[in-house]
């Protein structure tokens, strides 16, 4: 980390959690730099499977790794989400993200937070980051759940002219740290179908010194 060179000052944040802060940085609460819309439930029978309306997602178990996979729709919901917004899970697991690809009803487990007066791509990392703020408030003997005003409570930290910037570098980084998590994967799992294979070998028609010394150095990453 030491390429991450400091701020020249920091200060008090005043919130408790998030201690100092670089002195040009503000903590604001969401409310104040997006618009938060709680979904609604509509009645079951509004919802079908048939593909008849608007994709329609009542929580986050359509949510893949960036934007949803609508399994129901339905013709009249009272709550929408608009392409771009971020899709946040308030029922456990609370916090869960998506971006909206295109309009979706959304339904009471989720709410759909629009940027207002903060780089929608910053919101993002910033939301990822702080969102355990609300775990400890969630409740519910059903479904643990946080309400509205608990989200539009939330504080993030906003700079005030870095916001792109700050976006732009962790798009980028963490991209290159996916692709290297994908190739290690890959590798795990080719390293995994030897070891298999080894192991067949070994117990059916035993291993001479060479197969040893490869068995041996495999199990040694593994």
């Amino acid at each position: 980390m030491r390429r991450y060179q400091p701020y020249p000052a920091y200060k008090d944040s005043g919130v408790e959690w998030l201690g100092e802060v670089p002195e040009q940085w503000a903590p604001k609460r969401l409310k104040y730099v997006a618009n938060i819309v709680m979904g609604q439930s509509p009645p079951s029978d509004e919802c079908n499977l048939d593909g008849e309306g608007q994709p329609f997602l009542q929580g986050c178990a359509e949510f893949t790794d960036y934007s949803p996979l609508a399994r129901q729709y339905c013709k009249i919901a009272a709550k929408h989400a608009e392409t771009g917004d971020i899709l946040f899970s308030v029922r456990a697991p609370v916090g869960a993200m998506n971006v909206a690809d295109h309009e979706y009803g959304i339904g009471r487990g989720l709410c759909a937070i629009k940027a207002t007066s903060v780089d929608d791509r910053f919101l993002w990392w910033s939301l990822s980051w702080h969102k355990d703020q609300l775990s400890p408030l969630a409740t519910g003997s059903t479904y643990e759940a946080v309400t509205v005003n608990q989200v539009g409570n939330l504080y993030i930290s906003l700079p005030d002219s870095e916001q792109t910037a700050i976006a732009t570098f962790l798009d980028r980084e963490t991209a290159k740290l996916d692709t290297l998590i994908a190739k290690q994967e890959m590798l795990i799992e080719l390293l995994q179908e030897k070891r298999q294979a080894l192991i067949s070998h070994a117990v059916t028609k035993g291993l001479n010194l060479r197969e040893t010394l490869i068995y041996s150095n495999l199990m040694d990453c593994m």
